[in-house]
């Protein structure tokens, strides 16, 4: 709102009324005199009115601004958090793309080693059934990894296996086990040297003999002589820890020798 000068107004239209006064008549004279107080005074009054309803709306005016100012701060600062959280955001995805990646990478090379892992295991199976089905009975363990999927414990049992195995042939053991004698099955007392040789009594103690794997079936021989026969036995019970370690000769003519 724009407001004219209005004190310059008021004493312009006090000196034009004043040469009215001057030639008029006495009365005349006199009701125009009392007329411009009046006139002066409300114009002073509009002007003070004026004044007040500018300072009303400058001051309506600079709460409001005031109120923008601050407003308009808030949303700065909002549209900067956002703007700051928005770059967090970015950089969280760009990571988690760079971590899905990676694991995508290690699971495609765990898929692998699983596969090699498997393929190692089945093949160390086979040679160890392969190794059972042609050695003397008790040679090689029984496979405990039957029916298991995961291929860390797969092969970890597979190796205990062997390691057992090769223990197997480093020691002397006796077993109870089941042979072909004279065509029959019978059950024997098993007197075996790693996989180099094997020797055999009834379990009345009353037969003595050899032993060869042939195929999966354990192939008894009886010894004539009563000496070998004796010397068995004795190995047996040293074997079992029924008598004092000796020295013990045997009958290997059964035993087969590499040249």
């Amino acid at each position: 709102m724009t407001h004219k000068p209005l004190v310059p107004m008021l004493l312009a239209l006090t000196v034009l009324a004043l040469p009215l006064a001057g030639g008029a008549g006495p009365q005349e004279a006199g009701g125009q005199a009392a007329a411009v107080p009046q006139q002066v005074q409300a114009e002073l009054e509009a002007a003070h009115q004026a004044r007040s309803d500018l300072a009303e709306e400058t001051r309506a005016w600079t709460a409001e601004k005031q109120r923008l100012d601050l407003l308009l701060s808030a949303v700065r600062r909002r549209t900067e958090r956002l703007e700051a959280e928005a770059k967090e955001a970015a950089a969280a995805r760009d990571e988690l793309k760079k971590k899905r990646d990676t694991l995508s990478a290690d699971t495609q090379r765990l898929e692998t080693v699983r596969t090699l892992l498997d393929a190692l295991s089945e093949r160390l199976e086979k040679d160890l059934q392969a190794l059972a089905a042609g050695a003397l009975p008790g040679l090689v363990p029984p496979d405990a990894a039957a029916g298991v999927t995961d291929p860390a414990r797969r092969l970890d049992a597979a190796v205990a296996r062997l390691e057992e195995t090769e223990s197997r042939l480093a020691t002397v053991t006796v077993e109870i086990v089941t042979g072909v004698l004279d065509g029959r099955e019978v059950t024997v007392k098993l007197l075996r040297a790693g996989d180099a040789a094997a020797w055999w009594i009834a379990l009345d103690g009353d037969r003595a003999g050899t032993a060869r794997a042939d195929g999966d079936r354990l192939v008894l021989t009886p010894v004539d002589a009563p000496e070998a026969a004796e010397a068995i036995r004795k190995a047996v019970a040293v074997a079992e820890g029924r008598a004092a370690p000796g020295w013990t000769l045997l009958p290997a003519g059964h035993v087969e020798v590499d040249e």
